[in-house]
């Protein structure tokens, strides 16, 4: 909604305040701008402003031949790097309708399945320090790291991580990555309820995140929701199970949905 500069003068006479957050503010990564109106710290009215970063990747892929955008893809997102190389590949592979040999399909899905894991590590903690609970950051950051460790053990590098190629995948795990992959195993899933326990007892985080942005179903559709952010809307639909992809249909997993009422 629009906040016209008679609501900013009403605003002020009522106590409200209006901070520009962004789009140069750590919190928006520099891609949008929200005005907004506050009063203390609850958000009244908001009129956010979207594309202040676009980095030209589909022209300077226009001049490249498709071995050589791979590069391109694993900075559209550095907290899931993997996950973009693969649909690239999958992408051309469809295209040319080639074959992946299975051992290589279940390797990207372990791929992409670690790279889920860091990206939600990074949303939960950074959520957890930007309403006050900075120790969870601390204890879950680790396991991104042991993640990290595995991605270079597998491609050489860490965050931009050109994982794979078309037709499959560079090289097959070395010994040491299924030795780290079976340590981050082992020991993430009880830092992960630890984590929990410590964001869901902690009375500021709570107060600071339930009922704040609530989404209905139909919102959700209505902007084109996906992945984690349309299963909390209420909406059952993962498309690994849904229409899957790299020998997704082979493996049984639950689906976390969130509750549609606002």
């Amino acid at each position: 909604m629009d906040i016209k500069q008679s609501e900013i003068l009403e605003a002020a006479e009522k106590n409200f305040s209006v901070l520009n957050l962004g789009p140069t503010h750590p919190a928006t990564h520099g891609i949008f701008q929200n005005i907004l109106k506050m009063d203390g710290e609850i958000v009244m009215e908001a009129e956010s402003t979207i594309g202040y970063i676009h980095r030209a990747f589909e022209k300077i892929a226009e001049r490249r031949p498709y071995n050589q955008i791979t590069t391109l893809t694993d900075r559209l997102n550095y907290c899931s790097s993997p996950i973009n190389n693969m649909a690239w590949h999958m992408t051309v592979e469809k295209l040319i309708n080639a074959e992946i040999p299975k051992r290589a399909q279940y390797l990207r899905v372990i791929i992409m399945e670690l790279a889920r894991i860091a990206d939600h590590i990074i949303c939960d903690t950074v959520i957890a320090v930007d309403t006050g609970a900075a120790t969870g950051y601390f204890h879950l950051f680790q396991y991104r790291e042991m993640i990290y460790e595995i991605y270079e053990e597998v491609c050489g590098a860490r965050l931009t991580t050109n994982i794979g190629r078309i037709g499959g995948l560079e090289r097959d795990f070395s010994p040491k990555a299924w030795e780290k992959l079976r340590k981050f195993m082992s020991t993430f899933p009880a830092a992960l309820k630890e984590f929990d326990k410590l964001v869901t007892r902690n009375r500021i985080f709570m107060d600071r995140t339930i009922g704040v942005g609530c989404v209905s179903k139909e919102m959700a559709m209505k902007y084109s929701f996906s992945g984690p952010n349309m299963r909390a809307a209420g909406i059952d639909y993962d498309v690994r199970a849904m229409n899957p992809y790299s020998s997704y249909e082979d493996f049984e997993f639950d689906i976390p949905v969130g509750l549609a009422e606002l």
